[in-house]
């Protein structure tokens, strides 16, 4: 019923432009006390089921909201519910405006008419798979390093499992973040600041220390006397992360694939950038906590989100970006020692605008004011050491 009630609130919006449409429902009446008798009589087959209700939202890209009719969304939704086993099920389905995208709330009863109960196991994993199916089949954008794709075989879509991992997806903890404060992390950010820079043609090393710096981005390689480099760790905006926990394609490995180099001639640009990086971040192997509070001190009590890389150097900061979630403004380029600089051309200059994925979906995204109830109880449960009370 509380998710009911807040959805039943959005269709009473006090701003009609915000007034949430309810799109499809198999009740008989939207009246609250018989919705909710409709629904204790189903519970009746099942009266050992606790968890029974499934709440979720399916969030669309701004760029398809002339797209996305009602009828289509409706359609969609159907599709989805369908695909996830909720083909005998009691379920509403609504359409909020309260957000620049376009976005669809689900509410069903996981006790079907019959009795048989829709099982929640690995549910993500299977919404997200049907959710690729559905950005295929409807041509819309698909969301960025997903795990899944969508494979077309003669007339069938089929999905499988997307074993590129050039760019690390974003976690659990990151999405959540994103979602809870419409910011990307960190991590997402320096993957789309360096994805622009890898592309720029006939790149080298000189160039892209240089262009890093211009985007605020210091470097570190793990350089020996001999001056041999074996691996690269990226700092910025008081984050760091070893290359390998940003995706295969930002390791030292790869990046000399792409970007040229010699390690007699570009030694003494590595042992530069080193020099720059040490001296502005100071002591390399501080602990997350006394990293964050030296070099972002405005989060210093923020304790939301931890990365351990895997590496033997200490715990990396993925908190919330500052400001806006945005890419702040450079201030101008730094020296390198290379007079390489002026040989990249200035359209592969990033933008505060062009904070997007290579798919062109947005970062800086508007969510509604949802509450990950589950995620709320499941944590009070790990507090108290209780076991999940519901029965699948």
């Amino acid at each position: 019923m509380g998710a009911l009630n807040y959805n039943m609130k959005k269709l009473n919006h006090p701003d009609p432009n915000q007034r949430a449409v309810l799109l499809d429902s198999n009740f008989a009446s939207l009246n609250p006390i018989y919705i909710k008798a409709e629904v204790e009589a189903v519970r009746l087959l099942r009266p050992g089921l606790n968890k029974y209700v499934y709440h979720t939202s399916l969030n669309f890209s701004n760029d398809e909201l002339l797209y996305l009719t009602n009828e289509k969304l409706k359609t969609i939704a159907s599709d989805y519910l369908q695909g996830l086993g909720f083909i005998n099920n009691q379920y509403l389905v609504f359409r909020h405006y309260d957000a620049d995208h376009p976005h669809i709330h689900l509410l069903v009863n996981r006790i079907g008419f019959d009795g048989t109960v829709v099982s929640d196991s690995n549910n993500y994993k299977r919404s997200e798979a049907i959710l690729r199916k559905l950005e295929y089949q409807y041509n819309l954008v698909a969301v960025a390093q997903s795990k899944y794709r969508a494979v077309e075989q003669g007339n069938k879509v089929t999905i499988e499992r997307n074993n590129f991992k050039s760019q690390k997806a974003p976690n659990k903890n990151e999405i959540e973040m994103a979602i809870r404060t419409g910011k990307p992390s960190d991590k997402m950010v320096l993957q789309n600041k360096l994805s622009k820079l890898l592309k720029i043609p006939n790149l080298t090393i000189g160039q892209f220390i240089s262009q890093c710096e211009k985007q605020g981005i210091n470097l570190l390689f793990n350089q020996a006397s001999t001056g041999r480099v074996s691996g690269i760790t990226y700092f910025h905006d008081g984050f760091k992360i070893k290359g390998q926990s940003l995706g295969d394609r930002y390791k030292w490995a790869e990046l000399i694939k792409h970007i040229a180099y010699e390690q007699t001639k570009d030694g003494a640009a590595v042992s530069g950038e080193n020099s720059r990086t040490k001296t502005k971040y100071g002591d390399l192997s501080a602990t997350a906590t006394e990293y964050r509070a030296k070099t972002r001190p405005d989060h210093r009590n923020r304790t939301d989100y931890l990365h351990t890389a895997n590496t033997n150097q200490s715990q990396l900061d993925i908190g919330d970006t500052a400001g806006t979630g945005k890419i702040k403004a450079s201030d101008g380029a730094i020296q390198t020692g290379s007079n390489e600089t002026s040989a990249i051309n200035d359209n592969y200059a990033i933008h505060p605008s062009d904070l997007m994925y290579s798919d062109n979906s947005v970062f800086n995204i508007e969510i509604t004011d949802d509450i990950d109830d589950e995620a709320i109880n499941g944590r009070n449960r790990h507090r108290q050491k209780k076991a999940r009370s519901n029965t699948r």
